[in-house]
């Protein structure tokens, strides 16, 4: 059972998306979560898009053995500075050692208030990180993940990131097998791992650089195995070594070089998950040979090639 707790101007989003990965299981004949919406008082909610989502309980009535699940939202900053909900909170925890406690992007807000996230790694999500880190310091904000585990209490950063959330959940609960099956169901491109960032660096290029880096960027994902070089990449964008890793890093915090690594390693991702062969991967993305490619997969997504295929690799029939 999951209890979800709704709220005037809680986003839609942040509780479809995780109830509706809990809520499909391709393959098998019984549901394996039950979920219920439930409000502080027991009236309907109102969403922050202006859909009402009928209660089916209150938070001073929790259901036995239930997971609570947090949404994120406009409202969320209604209920910072309730302490009824907060000692409720504190209560769930103190109260069980296995209930989870899961938030969803800026639902994390609603738990740091309560100190149960105190000495704790989190996120929310990329809007809130000043508020979050000003208000709530004794956090470790983990700002530029998408999802984290401390013992029993998980949060997210938000829309999207929630399903990646609940995919980790299913296959903690249920298995690679049924969190594949799910994934497909939902039609979700890729499942994410935890430690990835919030933004991918594509979509970060694509709104911090200039037109002319920009072009730059689109060479380099149409062709990544060409040999790019620092002053290969200089010279097709008609400027200076120098001046080429300055903008780069001055925009993007990282070096032109570790650009095309990031993006080889994309699509390197894209190839294995879609189940092409890891060498004909390494070749196709231009990183020359497979132990290349194994170590930017290590530093970067802390796990290995392996690892990689096993949990995001194409279902098995």
């Amino acid at each position: 059972m999951i209890d979800v707790f709704v709220f005037s101007g809680v986003n839609l989003l942040d509780i479809s998306g995780p109830v509706q990965a809990f809520h499909s299981t391709p393959g098998t004949k019984k549901t394996p979560y039950k979920h219920r919406f439930i409000t502080l008082d027991g009236k309907n909610a109102i969403t922050s898009c202006g859909m009402e989502i009928v209660a089916q309980g209150s938070m001073s009535n929790l259901a036995d053995q239930a997971d609570l699940l947090i949404p994120g939202g406009c409202g969320v900053d209604n209920h910072l500075k309730n302490e009824q909900l907060a000692k409720i909170l504190r209560g769930f925890i103190k109260n069980s050692s296995t209930n989870r406690l899961i938030s969803i992007c800026s639902g994390s807000l609603i738990l740091a208030a309560s100190g149960l996230l105190d000495g704790r790694e989190a996120t929310t999500h990329w809007s809130r990180a000043q508020m979050a880190k000003s208000m709530f310091p004794n956090v470790i904000w983990k700002l530029d993940t998408i999802y984290t585990k401390s013992d029993q209490i998980y949060t997210s950063a938000g829309v999207s990131t929630g399903i990646d959330l609940a995919l980790s959940i299913i296959e903690e609960d249920h298995g690679t097998g049924i969190s594949l099956n799910v994934a497909q169901e939902l039609v979700v491109y890729l499942r994410r791992t935890g430690g990835q960032r919030q933004f991918s660096h594509l979509l970060e290029a694509q709104i911090k650089l200039e037109p002319k880096l920009l072009q730059l960027v689109d060479k380099i994902t149409s062709n990544p195995a060409q040999n790019w070089t620092l002053s290969a990449l200089a010279n097709q964008a008609n400027m200076s070594p120098r001046t080429l890793d300055r903008k780069f890093n001055q925009t993007l915090n990282t070096s032109p070089v570790q650009f095309v690594e990031l993006t080889r390693l994309n699509q390197a991702r894209v190839l294995l998950s879609k189940g092409v062969s890891m060498k004909q991967v390494a070749g196709l993305c231009g990183f020359g040979d497979l132990q290349k490619m194994r170590r930017s997969f290590t530093r970067h997504l802390g796990i290995t090639t392996t690892e990689y295929i096993q949990h995001f690799g194409p279902a098995e029939n």
